[in-house]
């Protein structure tokens, strides 16, 4: 099969980015490590790398923008032919990018509202602080994102000008504001039921696009990100109930009707919260390493990827993360480094993790809640986990389908993303 190239992380602020200049050419043969094209911004050059041997074929135009996890390219192996169609729905002609349904960005998708503001975290921050109305805001930046300078200009307007914030459907809890509420990204158009996606601690709403790399599905995706995490709120929810409390919120301002959680870790545990309340339409819930099922997990790595600063202390716990070590790409080593040049982030990731992992022990249990589900459920578990242990999957209870990977650690939805694709594909279209 083809292998896609994918366009990396390398800004937690922007979600899509444009190729500087590629260092081979269409039809050339590569070698896995070869170093394929550079990326360039405000910050930093980062090379990127052939993650397989063979022939690059279709690859997307330089200067072409492209969202975060999209494929820029195919490497093609003995024998191999590229699909009829490009990388990630793109067309055979360089540069040419095709919708995965015929949804202009500029109208929701059925069966959702539009999407809410998307603001920079440096916007989201000026914004409370000087308690402007985000959506009475309009962004300027990639896909209508608001930016440092938006809010400037609206500060400049005539006070009559900025309009109050309408009231948020949805159960907040009594200490949250509206400001509360997440930081959502639809990640992908389309039709049907939209799937929602949770991160795990220490990540944000990018680390799913690998997930959908390279596929083709006709679901809408909305990607949150957590208290404390990516450009949501930092401000630590007082309990788990609080925590669910605000993912409910989220959902109902961003979707019309049901969905369906897919969650990670600690995101898998909130998922499952949400389902058991009862608060929120979800139909089914697809969870990849979900954490609470036993109180057991890896206490040092908590503390390890908070307290790590440089790539020389952080490379090595994020390699506890994968089974296989060429998950941890140079391009996924250098966005997780540049987090931590956020003190805000890392004191809101600390706080986070002395509410709901004290001491490196999940303060949370998701079997009860689990026994109670009646919509389909499935558990992703690696049998080379070495943050949470594979053996708590015992404590599943019989309502819920496993699948054990062989040679899969932390992040099954990247280590093993087809398989994870096809198990969340068959269970939605099951519905």
């Amino acid at each position: 099969m083809p292998t896609n190239v994918l366009y990396p992380k390398v800004s937690l602020e922007r979600p899509t980015g444009r190729i500087a200049r590629w260092m081979v050419a269409e039809g050339d043969s590569v070698r896995q490590g070869q170093i394929l094209f550079e990326i360039e911004d405000d910050k930093a050059a980062v090379e990127v790398e052939a993650p397989a041997d063979g022939v690059i074929r279709q690859m997307t135009a330089a200067d072409a923008e492209v969202e975060v996890g999209e494929a820029v390219a195919l490497i093609l192996g003995p024998g191999e032919n590229p699909p009829s169609h490009g990388p990630h729905g793109t067309h055979p002609n360089h540069g040419e990018r095709r919708e995965l349904d015929p949804v202009p960005r500029s109208a929701p998708p059925s069966g959702r509202r539009a999407r809410g503001p998307n603001p920079t975290p440096l916007a989201r921050r000026l914004a409370a602080e000087h308690s402007l109305d985000l959506t009475a805001i309009v962004g300027t930046g990639p896909r209508g994102r608001i930016q440092k300078s938006d809010i400037v200009a609206q500060l400049q307007r005539p006070a009559g000008d900025i309009a109050s914030r309408p009231g948020l459907a949805g159960p907040l809890p009594p200490e949250a504001r509206p400001s509360d509420v997440l930081n959502a990204v639809w990640l992908r158009q389309g039709r049907g039921i939209p799937l929602v996606l949770l991160h795990g601690f220490s990540g944000d709403l990018n680390n799913w696009r690998g997930l959908f790399a390279g596929v083709r599905s006709d679901w809408p995706v909305l990607g949150l990100d957590l208290p404390g995490h990516g450009g949501s709120t930092r401000n630590i929810p007082r309990d788990f109930e609080a925590l669910a409390a605000i993912v409910e919120a989220t959902l109902a301002r961003e979707v019309e009707g049901p969905a369906v959680l897919v969650g990670h870790s600690l995101g898998a545990a909130v998922a499952v919260r949400v389902a058991a309340r009862g608060f929120a339409d979800i139909r089914a819930l697809t969870l990849f390493a979900p954490a609470g099922l036993s109180p057991e997990m890896n206490a040092r790595f908590v503390d390890g990827i908070l307290r790590a600063r440089e790539a020389a202390s952080l490379k090595p716990w994020l390699l506890e993360l994968a089974a296989n070590p060429a998950v941890i790409s140079e391009p996924l080593l250098q966005a997780t480094l540049e987090s931590r040049r956020d003190p805000s982030l890392i004191e809101a990731m600390r706080d986070f993790a002395a509410r709901f992992l004290p001491d490196g022990t999940p303060s949370f249990s998701i079997t009860a809640d689990l026994a109670q589900l009646t919509i389909p459920t499935r558990v992703v578990f690696g049998r080379a986990d070495r943050i949470l242990p594979f053996a708590a999957t015992r404590n599943l209870p019989g309502n819920v389908g496993l699948h054990a990977i062989d040679n899969c650690g932390h992040m099954p939805h990247l280590e093993h993303p087809q398989l994870c694709f096809r198990v969340l594909a068959e269970l939605v279209r099951s519905l």
